[in-house]
C-alpha cells in the first residue's frame, strides 16, 4: 500500500525565522553599469551555503533575486534539503530585499555608484 504524502505548505516568512541570511562579500569586478552582484550566506544551525544576488540597477525600483549562475542551485537545494521547500522567485526577491536594507549593502551600493553612477537613484539608499 502506498501512503499519500501530505504537502507541507509552510509560509516562506516562517522559514526565514529559522534561517540566518547575511551579506557575505562584494566584488566590484563582477558588476557592470546595469547590474550589481553581492554574495550572501544562508544558514541554519546545521547547514550553510553561499549564493549570489543580482540587482537590476537600470529600473525605476531596485529589483533583486538570486543570480542564475553556478551557485544558483546552492540556494534552491538549501531550502529543499532543510525545509522541504521549493524556493519561488518571489522568495528570492524577498531575500534580495532583506539584504538591500542592510548597512553593508548600502555601503557596497555607494561604492558601486562611484564607479557606475548612470542608473543609481538616490531613493535606492533610503
Amino acid at each position: 500500500m502506498v501512503k499519500a504524502l501530505a504537502l507541507r505548505t509552510v509560509p516562506f516568512v516562517a522559514i526565514l525565522k529559522d534561517t540566518d541570511i547575511k551579506f557575505f562579500e562584494f566584488n566590484m569586478n563582477r558588476c557592470d553599469e546595469r547590474t550589481l552582484y553581492v554574495s550572501i550566506s544562508i544558514s541554519t544551525n546545521r547547514d550553510r551555503t553561499v549564493c549570489d544576488l543580482i540587482y537590476l540597477i537600470d529600473k525605476s525600483d531596485l529589483y533583486g533575486a538570486i543570480s542564475l549562475n553556478d551557485k544558483y542551485d546552492n540556494a534552491r537545494n538549501f531550502f529543499k534539503k532543510n525545509f522541504g521547500y521549493d524556493l519561488l522567485y518571489s522568495d528570492e526577491q524577498t531575500i534580495a530585499k532583506l539584504i538591500s536594507e542592510t548597512s553593508k549593502f548600502k555601503h557596497c551600493l555607494k561604492q558601486y555608484a562611484s564607479v557606475y553612477p548612470k542608473y543609481v537613484q538616490s531613493k535606492f539608499f533610503d
